[in-house]
């Protein structure tokens, strides 16, 4: 007994010693304290800031581009601030990899898998696979946005009645089910249907949003001091966060088993059945990879519901809150829609270059709302620089893109909610290549431009239709949000009204 205590005393001495020992060209941070190390700091600045990425923003003033932080046995994390800090680290592919940490393993089934938290041929593999898949499968073509103006149109239905009763306090809910049904078509092959709410899909959506709420993207205690879950596991978030990723790991697995057993006729026509045969073909050349796996697969698909639901729809609930804020600008939404289509004539891709105003506000509110306010955590695959520091195998980098977004030498009022920022002289819309909401690099997010796509077809459709406002008797909402591991968009009583 004495002999293990004297062992483990001598472990944490040693463990000090070599994480306060940093090499003379290391990237400045706070010091912190021994085992801990930069912990405390971390959350006496949440207190006063209430945001992570305030934080971040905090800490660039006082120490520069480059921060060095040490968050318990041996986590460093490097915040990188600023756009040419943050372009030349997302823009180099020795810092694709990402980080292995429990809360990551915990999420598919004990280690690293799908496409959002893996590295290196696993990742690789997968991201082509994803891409040519839904490229097959016409994620970018007319089809697609059909299928999606078809979901608008029922949503709106949706809207129409429930607004006749009243305020509507569940509107990320219903945009929710609008921004996956369409995309969900093509890894599943299966249609959700709007109008019927699917109590085990309302249970997934309602799973994921409690993950990103509850969830930092450094990590919480249990990653940062792993053995506590073993001593406390309800008070340090293990015992829930373990529950909630196991009922979704099941509902992944239960979509996974039901196409297993049903057999393929024909050409498949969904991404799931697709990944299935190209298993089949691998397992018959044995020379083959070995990564496409019912493990992979159930991993993927929680990846694409994940991303496909958690961004948009909040960028799309921040779209409602900040116009419904800043009535005026609404109007001119209003305007531009009535000048150039009308009550009739329905939105479509193609009207995008005539509705400047309505593209400049989307990108306003992607800036201001700051939904990604950083990117998912990059590892260094092997020792490096970055801007002269010495970057550490293994540290964890996090591109802190609200400083981008919030860059006062650049924007002059970054805290102004002023769509006119993204027009030109020419009244046309302007591309900002400050606004960088979907990442940078080779791990830039694949769901872009279908992203994009949705938001403004949702929003263009219901715009022309209805006039939002703050439901009479209840109080503005606070625009920036509620933090977790991305910015959700603040609880809002709608008073949704049909245009005349």
């Amino acid at each position: 007994m004495w002999f293990l205590v004297i062992c483990l005393f001598i472990t944490l001495f040693v463990k000090i010693i070599i994480d306060q020992k940093q090499s003379g060209n290391s990237p400045p941070g706070p010091p912190g304290l021994p085992i801990i190390g930069n912990i405390l700091d971390i959350k006496r600045l949440m207190k006063k800031t209430k945001f992570q990425a305030h934080v971040w923003c905090y800490l660039a003033k006082m120490y520069g581009p480059i921060v060095h932080l040490r968050l318990g046995f041996g986590y460093t994390f490097i915040i990188i601030s600023g756009r040419e800090a943050v372009i030349e680290m997302l823009s180099r592919a020795e810092f694709d990899g990402r980080p292995n940490n429990l809360e990551i393993q915990l999420r598919t089934g004990g280690e690293p898998r799908g496409l959002i938290f893996t590295d290196g041929k696993r990742w690789s593999e997968h991201r082509r696979f994803t891409i040519k898949t839904l490229k097959r499968l016409g994620f970018d073509k007319t089809n697609m946005e059909d299928m999606i103006l078809e979901d608008t149109v029922t949503l709106l239905k949706i809207i129409e009645e429930l607004a006749e009763k009243g305020p509507i306090t569940n509107i990320y809910d219903l945009v929710s089910i609008a921004v996956i049904a369409s995309f969900w078509f093509l890894v599943t092959g299966s249609k959700f249907q709007l109008d019927q709410k699917d109590p085990k899909l309302m249970e997934a959506i309602a799973i994921s949003n409690e993950n990103a709420k509850r969830s930092t993207t450094i990590g919480g205690i249990i990653n940062q001091l792993p053995f506590l879950r073993y001593i406390l596991p309800r008070l340090t978030g293990y015992t829930q966060l373990q529950e909630r990723q196991n009922r979704l790991w099941l509902y992944f697995k239960k979509i996974i088993m039901e196409h297993k057993e049903t057999e393929i006729q024909n050409e498949p026509t969904n991404l799931i059945d697709i990944y299935l045969k190209e298993m089949q073909t691998r397992c018959s050349n044995l020379s083959s990879s070995s990564e496409f796996n019912d493990e992979n697969l159930i991993a993927l698909i929680r990846d694409l519901f994940i991303a496909s639901i958690e961004t948009t729809t909040s960028t799309t609930g921040f779209v409602f809150a900040y116009l419904s804020v800043n009535q005026y600008i609404q109007k001119k939404i209003h305007d531009e829609l009535d000048e150039v289509l009308g009550k009739d004539i329905s939105p479509r891709l193609v009207h995008k270059n005539r509705l400047p105003y309505l593209q400049a506000t989307l990108a306003e509110v992607a800036r201001m709302g700051n939904v990604a306010a950083t990117s998912v955590p990059h590892r260094a695959m092997n020792d490096t620089t970055l801007l002269g520091y010495n970057i550490k195998k293994n540290s964890i980098l996090l591109a802190n893109l609200m400083s981008v977004h919030m860059d006062e030498n650049h924007w002059g009022d970054p805290k102004t909610f002023r769509p006119e920022r993204f027009i030109n002289e020419k009244g046309e819309y302007y591309d900002d290549p400050w606004l960088m909401s979907f990442g940078l690099g080779h791990r830039r997010c694949p769901g872009e431009i279908l992203a994009k796509n949705f938001l403004f077809l949702i929003i263009a459709c219901m715009l022309q239709r209805f006039h939002f406002a703050i439901a009479p008797g209840y109080p503005e909402p606070n625009l920036l949000g509620i933090d977790g591991f991305t910015i959700s968009p603040p609880p809002i009583n709608l008073l949704i009204t049909k245009r005349i």
